[in-house]
């Protein structure tokens, strides 16, 4: 195979060879993030033991790992949850990442009420899920930004990790008068 790869290049001009080149490129980085997902993916089924973090700090902490989005948060977000502070990051990231790459400017975090498990609602301005893929959001490797280096895992893994310490997540339906998408999240109380 890399014989022939060789063979190839040199009968490419210049411009060919650049463009093969961005190819694996972006393929090469397109695998690497894969890679991290999947180990990712094999963290978030671990069993939790004994764990607990508190959200506030956690998502006060977004702001300052994606400054190009207003994050804002509402209700008492400073109560602590039955996950790592790792596990719930890894949860948070991936929907402020998905919200970005969805052309949200704004996320905001809401505790729901002061009840045992914390019910979070996560929503952001971004693009609207069509009808079509509103079932598939969560299945491994869906994405509809594959050209932009999307794995299809991060929705995954959210589920996974939510699921592997005894919490839901689920996309809530569309309103007419709401732009964007909200997720709503119950964590285990500890």
């Amino acid at each position: 195979m890399q014989d022939a790869l060789r063979d190839k290049a040199s009968e490419l001009s210049a411009a060919e060879q650049a463009i093969f080149i961005a190819n694996i490129i972006s393929d090469t980085e397109r695998l690497e993030a894969m890679a991290l997902r999947l180990r990712e993916l094999a963290r978030a089924e671990s069993l939790p033991q004994n764990e607990r973090c508190e959200l506030g700090s956690l998502i006060v902490g977004l702001a300052h790992q994606f400054p190009n989005i207003r994050i804002t948060r509402d209700g008492n977000l400073d109560r602590e949850v039955a996950m790592s502070a790792e596990k719930a990051q890894i949860v948070l990231t991936h929907l402020t990442d998905n919200a970005i790459r969805h052309h949200a400017g704004s996320i905001t975090f809401t505790a729901v009420d002061d009840a045992a498990p914390l019910r979070l609602t996560v929503s952001n301005d971004g693009d609207a899920i069509s009808p079509a893929n509103r079932a598939k959001i969560f299945d491994a490797f869906f994405t509809t930004r594959r050209d932009a280096g999307g794995t299809g895992m991060g929705l995954a893994i959210v589920r996974a990790v939510m699921e592997s310490h005894g919490g839901t997540i689920a996309l809530l339906p569309d309103t007419p008068d709401t732009n964007g998408v909200t997720f709503e999240l119950e964590f285990p109380a500890t």
